[in-house]
């Protein structure tokens, strides 16, 4: 059967053969003037190429008829990151997350973002071409033939499981998110958990703060971080011994930062407010709005009217700190993602990002 100009470019594009998906499909523009694929493909041929105007055209084309692709979403993410412009990419890449929340690579790409998005970094990534690891690589669709032979070896495996429990058991468990050995209780730890005198928070019998530590780890392994932290707080704010406090402090470099969409066990702020210590270090998100916004070259700080989304009802005000720039309107309501702090014994939050809807037309 012949191949249409985009079957053909779509071969040449799964080949990496950039150069060709370009020469073949730039002349049928008009042909393929209502067509998603063609302008999504193209435009990605471009970004591969280095020819970042032509993929930003294309790419504008391609949204007007597919609003929310996640995939072309993470490549106008993948542009702003290329341009340096970390503010916009992360605002792509959390709409991403909004329509697709385990797109790995938008996960992957905010976590880097995070961690080393820095000017000078970036733009060795593109001087290199290693910048194209942020680019998306749409799979090939497999034949029919080929998903009836997947579908045949699956029922296949699954009649042999269903035949051996002990490995459907085996295969099926659940493997640990990290290695904590080395943060296991020695029995002379165990023996002796609780400190005796002294002034503390929390007043925890031994088997109490044993329990705490226990539910630490598995709340870890269970990716419930802010539940592990909890936890944790407990601990460092009790009479529990120094050393389980020092084993406690070592679980907390495994916490990681959580997104809009991936946080667990949100704490109310109701809850926060009744109790801040238990919840340090904690992450949030909260809706509201933001008032009194201050800003520098490179932070911004502001009061958040927690609750105050809906104009009706005020749960608390919360000094916020942001270490960058961020765009916030004021008249707006808005979602933070932040973590739980303190200063001069009051509530404040370390600002991660917010969502706020816009209403331009490239969002």
């Amino acid at each position: 059967m012949a191949q249409t100009v985009l079957e053909r470019a779509k071969r040449a594009f799964y080949r990496k053969r950039f150069n060709d998906v370009i020469t073949l499909l730039e002349p049928n523009i008009i042909q393929y003037k209502d067509s998603f694929q063609f302008y999504f493909f193209l435009g990605l041929a471009c970004l591969y190429t280095g020819d970042v105007g032509g993929a930003t055209s294309y790419f504008q084309r391609a949204r007007q008829i597919k609003l929310r692709d996640t995939e072309l979403l993470a490549a106008q993410a993948a542009l702003f990151l290329r341009r340096g412009d970390t503010h916009q990419a992360v605002e792509y890449y959390l709409e991403v997350l909004e329509y697709a929340p385990e797109h790995r690579l938008a996960k992957w790409a905010l976590d880097f973002i995070r961690k080393k998005g820095d000017a000078e970094t970036i733009s060795d990534l593109v001087e290199t071409g290693r910048i194209s690891r942020f680019y998306p690589r749409p799979k090939k669709k497999q034949s029919l033939a080929l998903i009836f032979i997947l579908i045949i070896a699956a029922a296949l495996l699954a009649s042999a499981l269903w035949f051996g429990l002990p490995l459907l058991e085996k295969v099926s468990a659940p493997s640990s998110r990290a290695d904590l050995s080395s943060l296991q209780l020695a029995s002379s730890e165990r023996s002796v958990a609780v400190e005796l005198g002294g002034s503390y928070r929390y007043i925890l019998t031994e088997s109490a703060v044993l329990r705490s530590y226990t539910d630490a780890q598995r709340y870890f392994q269970t990716y419930r971080d802010n539940a592990a932290q909890v936890e944790i707080n407990r601990l460092l704010y009790s009479n529990a011994s120094s050393a389980i406090k020092q084993k406690a402090r070592l679980l907390m470099d495994y916490l990681g930062e959580p997104g809009f969409d991936t946080i667990k066990d949100n704490y109310s702020y109701q809850k926060v407010f009744e109790d801040p210590y238990l919840y340090l270090d904690c992450w949030i998100v909260w809706k509201g709005m933001a008032t009194n916004i201050q800003k520098t070259d490179n932070t911004i700080d502001l009061n958040f009217l927690v609750g105050y989304d809906t104009r009706s009802n005020l749960e608390g005000i919360v000094p916020v700190h942001f270490q960058t720039v961020l765009a916030i309107d004021p008249d707006k309501p808005l979602e933070i993602l932040a973590r739980i702090s303190s200063e001069n014994g009051k509530l404040v939050l370390k600002g991660s990002s917010i969502f706020q809807s816009k209403t331009t037309s490239s969002r």
